[in-house]
Formats: structure tokens, C-alpha cells, sequence
């Protein structure tokens, strides 16, 4: 996720222009054409009245508008879901840890036995949120899982297609053994099945957004309209700008660029660039909350911010 550009205007300024150069350089060269053709040239029949390029203008902006505000609607509940992914984890990990008791067991387990069975549930949690990540960026490489569960387990996983799914009846599995054995009674049964209920609503949530193609159409015909303006606005300027029409049809059509560019980027923030949710920083802070919850000691740093090109800082 992008925190800033940088604290110099000078880098800010630089870095756009450089990860934008090929656009720029398109708009200065249909400004030029422009200018040439009918300052140099003489030819009038270039000119274009500004009134239909005004038109398409403002159906290029309404497209624009409803297309970045739908896409930041999307970017806005991904990060929302992995709010709740941070929320749930954490509940999770405290219920388990103050539900889990001898009380109701009638010395069926040791307390060796519970603490086993604690750490058990929430490594397998990490291991689910890990998985969840993996599969939001579509990696096929799952050794990271195995820190949090056993080879057998892992290895049993591999012939799932949806392997968090999978994680996650597991634990319902471990629960419904818990609760024959008394470690949690009734009430306690619930209420965590409650909060795997709720981890499955946050992954399906996730799983729509990055299976969810934005309506194509709306990426056409914005793609469309903005090349339709970018090339007819400077043949409607250079009738009155003259040599000025090369800088501002850069200036013009670069913000309908720009404007079109946040939204192509927003409209998917599963993809692992430095726009997009920080999953990566999201599960290394649950796995760090979770890790010392249990008392654990190898426990990992926080993600640091990335330092990109032209002072860009970012968290993956």
C-alpha cells in the first residue's frame, strides 16, 4: 500500500513524468502534428470545433467518474475485509486461549494436553491466513504453511483446490474433538464455531473481489473515449492557441490519463503492487499478535516500509 510519494517535490515531480513518459510523449507528438499541420502547412480543414470535443469530454469524465469510484468501492472493502481478517484473528486467538479449561473434562485431557491443543488451533490459523493470502495472489508455493501445521497435514492439503476452505473445517473438526473431550462445554462450542462462521463470510468476501472481473465494457469504452479525446482535442485548440496547444493538450489529456490510470490500478487490489491491500504486512502483524498471545519467543519482526524509486514508501 502507497504511504507517499516522496517529501521531495522535485523526486515527486520527476518520478511521474518518468513512469508516465510514453504518454507524455504521444500527447506532445499529436499536439505538434496539430500545430504543423496547420500553422506550417496551412491546412484549416484540421480544425476542429470545440464544441463536440467539449461533448466528448464530459462523457470521458462520467465514464471516469462512475468507473474510479467503483473501483475504489472494491479497493475500499478488500481493505475493509482484511480489517476484519486482523479483527477475527485476534478473537479468535483469545477465545481459544481463555476457553480451552480442565473444568469440564473430568480429567480426560492434561493440561499439557490443552496447551498442545491451543497452540495446534492457532497455528493453524496463521497457517489459514497464510493460505488465504497465497491463494488472494494466486502463488502456487505453500512451504510457507509448513511452520504452522504438520507435514501430514500439509501434505493432505495439497489435494485440495481450495486449501484455506480446508484449514478452516479442520478447525470446526478440532473444535467438535474438543468439545466430546470437555475442554470447552456448550456455549463456548458455539461461539467459536461462531467466529470460523465469520472467517469463512471474510473469505468469500475476498474470493468475490479477486474473482469478480470489472465489467469490461467500462474499461473499453473508457480506453476509447479518453484516445478519442486525447486525439481531436488539439485540433480544436490550435485554431486559437497556436503553439500553446502542444503544452496544454499534454496538460489535459494527462489528467484524463492519470484519472483513468487510478482507476485501472485501484480495480484490483489483490495484485501485490505497491497500490494494493498489504496483505503480506496484514499476516506478518496477525502472526506476530497471535505468536505472543501464546508466549512464544522466536516471534518475527514487522514488515518494514519499502523504499522504491523517486523516494516512493510502501508496505507490501
Amino acid at each position: 500500500m502507497l504511504i507517499n510519494f516522496s517529501g521531495n517535490i522535485f523526486k515527486q515531480l520527476f518520478g511521474i513524468v518518468f513512469h508516465n513518459r510514453f504518454n507524455i510523449m504521444v500527447f506532445a507528438t499529436i499536439g505538434t502534428i496539430a500545430y504543423l499541420t496547420h500553422h506550417k502547412f496551412g491546412w484549416d480543414e484540421v480544425v476542429l470545433p470545440l464544441v463536440p470535443v467539449s461533448i466528448l469530454g464530459g462523457a470521458l469524465a462520467i465514464f471516469l467518474g462512475f468507473r474510479n469510484s467503483s473501483a475504489y468501492d472494491r479497493w475500499w472493502e478488500a481493505r475493509k475485509i482484511w480489517g476484519g481478517v486482523i479483527n477475527k484473528s485476534r478473537s479468535f486467538a483469545m477465545l481459544i486461549m481463555s476457553f480451552a479449561s480442565e473444568f469440564h473434562s473430568d480429567n480426560k485431557v492434561s493440561s499439557e494436553e490443552i496447551e498442545k491443543w491451543k497452540k495446534e488451533l492457532v497455528h493453524r490459523h496463521l497457517a489459514w491466513t497464510v493460505a488465504l493470502k497465497m491463494q488472494l495472489l494466486r502463488h502456487d508455493t505453500w512451504e510457507d504453511l509448513s511452520k504452522f501445521i504438520t507435514s501430514e497435514e500439509l501434505n493432505a492439503l495439497k489435494g485440495y483446490t481450495n486449501k484455506a476452505t480446508q484449514l478452516i473445517h479442520i478447525q470446526g473438526g478440532r473444535l467438535k474433538d474438543a468439545y466430546e473431550l470437555g475442554i470447552i462445554e456448550d456455549f463456548r462450542h458455539m461461539e467459536l464455531a461462531g467466529v470460523l462462521q465469520n472467517l469463512y463470510d471474510l473469505q468469500g468476501r475476498a474470493e468475490r473481489i479477486k474473482n469478480t472481473v470489472f465489467p469490461y465494457y467500462y474499461n473499453y469504452f473508457t480506453r476509447l473515449f479518453l484516445w478519442m479525446f486525447a486525439l481531436s482535442l488539439p485540433f480544436g485548440l490550435v485554431g486559437t492557441m497556436g503553439w500553446g496547444t502542444i503544452p496544454m493538450n499534454m496538460a489535459i489529456s494527462f489528467v484524463f490519463f492519470i484519472l483513468e490510470k487510478a482507476g485501472s490500478v485501484t480495480e484490483d487490489p489483490f495484485e501485490n503492487r505497491a497500490a494494493d491491500i498489504p496483505i503480506h504486512s496484514i499476516t506478518r502483524t496477525i502472526e506476530i499478535d497471535l505468536r505472543e498471545m501464546l508466549g512464544e519467543s522466536d516471534i518475527p519482526n514487522p514488515l518494514p516500509i519499502q523504499h522504491g524509486r523517486f523516494g516512493v514508501r510502501f508496505q507490501s
